[in-house]
């Protein structure tokens, strides 16, 4: 399957839609629409896919996506139990570029809003003191009507934009390469691997279950993401292994088999050469710096 492109509604009174969710999991489909996403995770956690960006997500997620940037939340597994009493809370903002007409954003005034929805192409996570600015916001302007909205909505971009307080998550590679009419199958294989990645993996495994020869699969997916399927397996190890560690239930070797490792000195190196970190490492620095 290819990217689902979402239809976004913001009603018959309003310019741009702003929508609180509250769900038992998100909308959990590779997808994309035309319009901006501003979304802020109030509460859930899981990984986070943006172009070949991927990343473990919780409470306090704040990310600002381009127009038609492929992405999903993929909530984590003990959301999808039949048991499970959890819920995802979230605030979302689309809007299309030109909503405020066609030369609003020629303005000059509006040069450090336009710069920023041409760097949104990559995804933004956005950090540091604007987090906790846009974030307030964001819970604003869920109650808000009429002309209020869109000052509210200016005023979020305008703090977005300044320099040192967001970080892109794509690569420019993707956002140069990326086709939303050429990427068939790509929904499957996240699923499948999401499902499976603890248990022991085989190109031809993951091939099979796509209807795909070993060989067309590591070309198809290498074209699409610009990685290889065995990077991008590790790095939905490494995710699930950061979450487990961030929780502090599991000592280092459970997390390492939990996450599909099958011994401990290779998760280690692993771990340590995605993150930057050993796992004690991460730990400790996480204990210190939780927007880590």
């Amino acid at each position: 399957m290819k990217p689902i492109l979402r239809k976004i509604d913001p009603g018959t009174d309003y310019s741009f839609s702003v929508r609180q969710d509250i769900h038992p999991y998100l909308y959990n489909r590779w997808h994309y629409h035309p319009e901006v996403e501003l979304t802020f995770i109030r509460k859930g956690n899981g990984i986070r896919l943006v172009g070949d960006s991927m990343q473990p997500f919780e409470d306090g997620d704040l990310v600002l996506l381009g127009a038609n940037v492929p992405h999903l939340w993929r909530s984590d597994s003990s959301y999808f139990k039949e048991s499970s009493k959890l819920t995802i809370e979230a605030i979302a903002i689309h809007f299309k570029v030109d909503f405020w007409g066609d030369f609003f954003l020629a303005l000059p005034e509006m040069t450090p809003i336009k710069k920023l929805l041409e760097g949104a192409q990559r995804g933004m996570r956005i950090t540091g003191r604007t987090h906790a600015l846009v974030a307030a916001k964001m819970e604003e302007i869920i109650h808000m009507q009429g002309v209020a909205r869109i000052e509210q909505l200016l005023h979020m971009l305008n703090l977005i934009a300044l320099p040192g307080e967001c970080e892109p998550l794509s690569s420019t590679g993707f956002v140069q390469t990326y086709n939303a009419n050429n990427t068939d199958r790509i929904d499957q294989i996240f699923n499948y691997t999401f499902t499976h990645f603890r248990e022991p993996m085989s190109i031809e495994k993951v091939a099979g279950a796509v209807n795909l020869s070993p060989h067309s699969f590591c070309r198809y997916f290498k074209t699409r993401t610009l990685k290889t399927y065995w990077q991008f397996l590790l790095e939905v190890r490494i995710g699930y292994a950061c979450k487990l560690l961030i929780e502090n239930k599991w000592n280092i070797s459970e997390v390492a088999f939990t996450s599909g490792f099958s011994n401990l000195s290779n998760f280690n190196r692993q771990f340590k050469a995605v993150m930057q970190l050993t796992p004690i490492q991460y730990v400790k620095a996480y204990t210190t710096n939780p927007q880590l």
